[in-house]
């Protein structure tokens, strides 16, 4: 049963992404390019940058300027974010952030925005090889957790989290940010919900389905003399 969810952070819980994508316009990426960027560790966009022909360290350390600027005004949460994470906490479900952005990154946006009391742990994958799409963040920080990917739930924005976390093998859900659903996504994710208020509802939903084919195995294992 489902008892552990791996939050991604931008775009997530944090509306920062809209920051991000904003600074990657004003540096001069096309929207084609920042759509391939979203999810991915910091390692794969430097090459990917570098594959592209720009000056990847210049142009990031332009991109973080920005960044950085914005953020020290304040750092805005998405709606229904306190309110998922308090219910979550209540019903006992071991939380944990699970972020392409640097540790120190995450950590800050946490304590800015006073979330981090609502998380067992932060897990970055800024540093691995392969960022989102691959499933290596969600499976490092369930294996932190101790979990199995069936005890987990993802709960990601970007098409790249998405894949993710169906290819760690977990239940994920979709909460768009600024780019809607497309026939991929409505396919992959198991619930595409327009906000976090929903979280709750649909992770008893998910449970409740869970619950279900638990008990249809049994009875088809009583029925096999298993």
């Amino acid at each position: 049963m489902i008892d552990t969810i791996l939050f991604d952070m931008d775009g997530t819980i944090t509306d920062t992404q809209k920051v991000y994508s904003s600074a990657w316009r004003q540096v001069g990426l096309s929207e084609e390019e920042l759509r391939t960027m979203v999810g991915r560790s910091s390692i794969v966009n430097h090459r990917y940058l570098e594959e592209l022909g720009y000056d990847a360290d210049a142009l990031i350390a332009k991109k973080n300027a920005i960044c950085e600027k914005v953020f020290s005004e304040g750092i805005d949460v998405k709606p229904g974010a306190r309110e998922a994470l308090e219910w979550l906490r209540k019903e006992q479900f071991a939380c944990v952030l699970a972020t392409s952005s640097p540790l120190a990154r995450a950590e800050k946006n946490l304590a800015m925005t006073d979330l981090a009391r609502y998380f067992d742990f932060v897990v970055s994958g800024n540093a691995l090889e392969r960022g989102k799409p691959f499933p290596d963040v969600f499976l490092m920080a369930a294996r932190e957790a101790g979990k199995i990917p069936s005890q987990c739930l993802v709960v990601e924005d970007s098409f790249n989290g998405v894949r993710a976390g169906k290819a760690a093998g977990m239940k994920t859900v979709m909460i768009p940010d600024a780019v809607p659903p497309d026939a991929e996504m409505k396919k992959t994710a198991d619930a595409i919900l327009p906000s976090l208020k929903e979280l709750p509802a649909c992770i008893e939903a998910l449970q409740q389905e869970e619950a279900a084919e638990e008990r249809k195995k049994e009875e088809q294992d009583v029925k096999s003399g298993l």
